[in-house]
């Protein structure tokens, strides 16, 4: 019989797929909110240090990144923030917003079923409780609103069209920032970040009393103004916040001079 301590059972696949799902979705945020600095090269052995993990889930999670569009490569073996143009990233919401306002205006004129207004005043609920326990003056659980937020615009969408109108949407949050669950802003203050998700859940419920009361192009023209909402917190349109300039984000205009990231539009083969 030996003796001596006996080495820990490797790690399950649930376990590894969800420390790999982590590592994506850190990546994802550190790539879309500015921890990353969209001029620097990347590295396996670098993030694979700051994540404390091996370089395995890091190349795994470098792929899907770059799959979605996240990230790009940068030589043979180097990665970098992908920078999109302010008018790729309009276009993007653009099209979300005229998508889901045409889903909610049908909805709206077919009358909208009592399990789907059921499952959007729970979808109000949620979103009352989180300002509720984090108010104007206090943090936001951002991450518990995104959840809310994406299933609120997955049941319009699933509700007022089909299979087409889900792979237009998926297509185009393929460009990051438009994405119903991607809470994202530019420079503004923590508590301008809570007013404009407040602003924005009122939307919802003006939303739901427009398709409750079958007013199909008030329900579209609000999805429409929602979308501007979107802009306005990247910091690529007017709003009640005062964008300084210095943005934060991977988003440049060649035509701006404050656009900072300009010089990133680099060679992509290069080393």
């Amino acid at each position: 019989m030996t003796t001596g301590t006996r080495p820990p059972n490797p790690p399950g696949p649930e376990k590894q797929e969800t420390r790999q799902q982590h590592v994506i979705d850190k990546l994802r945020t550190w790539a879309s909110d500015g921890t990353i600095d969209p001029r620097k090269k990347l590295s396996e052995s670098g993030l694979a240090e700051a994540l404390g993990v091996s370089r395995t889930p890091i190349r795994h999670a470098l792929a899907v990144l770059v799959e979605e569009g996240v990230l790009q490569r940068v030589g043979a073996r180097g990665y970098r923030v992908r920078a999109y143009k302010v008018a790729d990233v309009i276009e993007a919401i653009e099209l979300r917003s005229m998508i889901e306002g045409y889903a909610a205006k049908k909805i709206a004129s077919e009358g909208p079923s009592p399990t789907l207004v059921a499952e959007l005043k729970d979808c109000l609920r949620e979103g009352d409780d989180i300002f509720e326990n984090g108010g104007i003056d206090d943090p936001v659980n951002e991450g518990r609103y995104a959840a809310m937020n994406l299933r609120f615009h997955t049941l319009i969408t699933e509700a007022g069209g089909g299979n087409l109108l889900h792979q237009l949407t998926s297509l185009f949050d393929r460009v990051p920032f438009g994405a119903p669950d991607s809470i994202r802003f530019d420079n503004i203050t923590r508590k301008e970040r809570a007013q404009h998700l407040h602003y924005a859940h009122w939307q919802h419920h003006h939303m739901v009393s427009a398709l409750i009361a079958r007013d199909g192009a008030r329900a579209e023209s609000l999805f429409r103004e929602h979308g501007e909402g979107v802009k306005i917190s990247l910091g690529i349109s007017k709003g009640l916040f005062a964008i300084d300039g210095s943005r934060i984000l991977p988003i440049f205009d060649l035509d701006s001079p404050a656009g900072h990231i300009n010089g990133l539009m680099q060679d992509e083969n290069e080393d």
